[in-house]
């Protein structure tokens, strides 16, 4: 399985599980955590890497939306910026999807090691 497909499916089950309690979203999270964690990849395969694990949590429209916005927010993406981009992109997303999907979203985009 690609990656690309281990980030759907993640984003599938947040969506699935989103009415679990605080333990069963800290277990998710851990779980998640481990199995996405990517080394050196380029700015516009992050962001593609991102998106897809944003979409299910959300919708296309709303992920291009918030990843725009946040984009926008630190002047651009790059592997400069990244860290701000994805500080910027949790809180948005977690004010629209919830505070779990907003802390999925910020440790997935830190445990990308973008170039």
């Amino acid at each position: 399985m690609n990656w690309e497909t281990a980030l759907q499916r993640e984003g599938a089950r947040w969506r699935t599980a989103a009415s679990g309690g605080a333990p069963d979203i800290e277990r998710m999270l851990r779980g998640t955590m481990e199995r996405l964690e990517r080394r050196g990849v380029r700015a516009d395969e992050a962001l593609a890497l991102l998106s897809h694990l944003l979409e299910p949590l959300c919708g296309r429209h709303a992920a291009e939306s918030a990843m725009a916005t946040a984009s926008r927010q630190c002047g651009g993406v790059s592997g400069r910026t990244w860290c701000h981009f994805v500080s910027s992109l949790s809180e948005l997303v977690g004010s629209f999807c919830g505070m779990a999907a907003g802390r999925l979203i910020g440790q997935a985009g830190l445990s990308l090691e973008v170039a």
